[in-house]
């Protein structure tokens, strides 16, 4: 701009018989700044070429263009494919995923997350807006598993962003996407208040609220209620808790999970018909659905009626069933395949150059996450300088482009997707979940529990959350079955029929299939059309397959996606002070 500014008022302009030019010295206005603001306007995605000036002279009269045909090529290859896989699996998280499953918009009969799961309440005579509340519950025990003693530091330790982040932080962030996804029941002041996630009611992840197994051969810190009281302690090998009930056959810290869902479904049926009584009823409900997605229940169900071939997941022991019921050990590899994605589509999100008017001094999703997560770094200058940043966004949004506002907000978020980025160092610290997880997805599955001594598999042996897994559906049938009831007789207990016990009827759900009948039926239905599925749920090489297939998409993409993130952020420390001085705003 300045450059083109000089052409036209000394080397082209008319001139005095001294030689000076015609045209009067350059005013005040950044006429640079200002012809940048025009070119920001090309149309990359949709076009190659845009013309900025007509241009007449003895030589040539007609367009000048700027060509971006290799711009537009590099952003295609770099975000155009992978942008729309993100599209298309939005649903890609754990336990079941929250949500309503991966591939649920395509095939809702056979691919399920926490919420539809939790569709069946619909029979028991819940609300939509009923359901949704019920489901933040569950969804807050989903997101509780980002609590991760590895990087939850504790409140007295010095800010070491991006490698440890506070509690406080961490629910910060959360209660961003609790925002977007409960905003229907944030509508009016104590809907805000009571879907407003803080620290007492997020909590931290505890093996407990998701029936995992607590084993940890690798502790690390030693013991992580230093960092918080409320974390568990390690269950370590040789753990009283890690045994085999023999009576029961199955595990010992399975009661603790009984113990805590019963609790909560107490705890809701006191509350009644409210906000806390029905988010308690949702925490109350992830345990029991889980008990069907991370245990060996469904494997042993087939078993039971005959299908001995699918594969138990457990040695046998000494106990009255001979295979006993198992849940699987949780590891960061699990986490960050779970609940990376939907930090990293808010903090990247994928607007295909849709232009968004910027309001000023409004804040978007992924701004309000790079403030928290910058508020957490060492260095103080980046938060100010971010903020500095959104200050000059303000600015540019407030210029009277009036034809073209609808633009604008483009041109003022472009600094930051292709010059400054940092959003790529803010996604570092979700990145930092994956830390020594590399070599626990290596070995994951070099143990065998069908071929072992062990009776304590992985969680990714086990875990039928994703609609891969053979077992996905018959695990959703089951799990549907059991919320209905345990939703009806809630339902009754709010009505004021004092003999109806929702938690004791929970409880009944959770025991090894020997044990109870009502799983039969609904079982047998679903082996008559899925031989194939039972076949595969045989073979432990078909498993690990599919395991394989679904995570290491999801591992590489976020190991692609620190690299770049390192890459940029180096170059914006080094060239910090430069770039912010170049900013007219700031001088």
């Amino acid at each position: 701009g300045h450059h083109i500014d000089n052409v036209l008022r000394t080397d082209l302009a008319d001139k005095h018989p001294d030689g000076s030019s015609t045209l009067a010295e350059d005013g005040l206005l950044d006429e640079g700044a200002r012809y940048a603001y025009r070119i920001a306007f090309f149309d990359i995605e949709n076009s190659h070429e845009t013309m900025y000036a007509h241009y007449t002279s003895a030589d040539y009269d007609g367009p000048l263009k700027v060509d971006y045909s290799e711009a537009q090529a590099a952003i295609q290859r770099s975000q155009g494919a992978d942008a729309e896989e993100q599209e298309s699996k939005l649903e890609s998280r754990e336990g079941f995923g929250a949500g309503r499953g991966e591939h649920n918009k395509e095939k809702p009969g056979s691919s399920f997350g926490h919420e539809s799961i939790e569709d069946a309440l619909g029979k028991a005579g819940f609300t939509v807006a009923e359901r949704k509340a019920i489901y933040f519950g569950n969804w807050l025990r989903d997101y509780s598993q980002l609590l991760d003693p590895k990087i939850v530091r504790a409140p007295t330790a010095p800010k070491d962003f991006p490698s440890k982040l506070s509690r406080d932080t961490l629910t910060k962030l959360v209660n961003i996407l609790a925002f977007k996804e409960f905003h229907s029941l944030q509508t009016t002041k104590d809907g805000r208040e009571d879907y407003t996630v803080t620290q007492k009611m997020l909590g931290v992840y505890r093996p407990t609220e998701h029936i995992d197994n607590p084993k940890n051969f690798k502790p690390d810190p030693a013991d992580p209620k230093i960092i918080d009281r409320e974390f568990d302690s390690w269950a370590l090998p040789g753990d009283p808790l890690l045994a085999v009930l023999p009576q029961k056959s199955m595990k010992r810290y399975i009661l603790n999970s009984v113990e805590y869902m019963q609790n909560r479904l107490n705890d809701a049926a006191a509350a009644g018909r409210s906000a806390e009584g029905m988010r308690w009823f949702g925490e109350a409900l992830h345990v029991l659905e889980d008990y069907f997605s991370h245990s060996n229940y469904v494997e042993l169900s087939l078993r039971k009626l005959g299908h001995t071939e699918v594969l138990p997941w457990t040695a046998k022991t000494d106990c009255k069933h001979g295979w006993p019921v198992v849940t699987g050990m949780f590891g960061s590899a699990d986490i960050i395949a779970s609940l990376a994605a939907p930090f990293a589509q808010m903090l990247f999100p994928v607007d295909n150059s849709d232009f968004e008017a910027t309001i000023p001094g409004k804040l978007t999703e992924s701004d309000q996450m790079i403030l928290i997560l910058l508020e957490e770094h060492s260095d103080q200058r980046y938060f100010k300088y971010y903020k500095k940043y959104l200050g000059y966004r303000d600015w540019v949004a407030g210029i009277p482009f009036k034809s073209e506002a609808d633009k604008v907000g483009w041109i003022a978020r472009a600094p930051v997707r292709f010059v400054i980025n940092i959003q790529n160092m803010a996604y570092q610290a979700v990145l930092h979940l994956v830390g020594n997880s590399v070599d626990d997805t290596q070995t994951l599955w070099e143990d065998n529990p069908n071929i072992s001594n062990s009776t304590d598999p992985s969680h990714s042996q086990l875990a039928k959350d994703h609609d891969n897994h053979p077992f996905h559906s018959l695990a959703a049938a089951l799990s549907m079955h059991a919320v209905e009831q345990v939703g009806r007789a809630m339902q009754k207990q709010w009505q004021g029929d004092s003999n109806a016990s929702p938690a004791k009827l929970a409880s009944s759900f959770i025991c090894h299939p020997n044990d109870s009948t009502w799983q039969d039926a609904i079982v047998a239905n679903w082996a008559k059309n899925h031989a194939t599925e039972i076949r595969q749920g045989a073979s432990a090489t078909d498993l690990e397959h599919l395991h394989k297939t679904h995570t290491k998409p999801t591992l590489d993409k976020i190991k692609k996606k620190g690299k770049e993130g390192e890459e940029k952020w180096n170059y914006i420390k080094n060239n910090l002070k430069d770039l912010y001085q170049e900013w007219s705003p700031f001088k």
